[in-house]
């Protein structure tokens, strides 16, 4: 593997009973500051397009999309 000057978020998820609170900011606040402090450049994450709640969510902390995977069913 190369070295990598981002951080991969593989998984994030925050229980229903929880959302709304504030606990999302705190982690990606968290997250943001380790990456920073170990030399990363950006932090870089994958969504599922119909999660518009995750991505008004990931917008308001920030994060922009500069790349998009498509798929073709067979």
């Amino acid at each position: 593997m190369n070295a990598r000057d981002f951080l991969d978020i593989d998984e994030f998820c925050v229980d229903e009973a929880y959302r709304r609170t504030g606990t999302a900011t705190e982690m990606i606040a968290f997250i943001r500051a380790f990456a920073k402090s170990h030399g990363f450049d950006r932090i870089e994450l994958n969504m599922w397009e119909f999660n518009q709640d995750a991505l008004a969510f990931y917008e308001a902390v920030g994060f922009k999309t500069y790349r998009r995977y498509m798929e073709m069913k067979l």
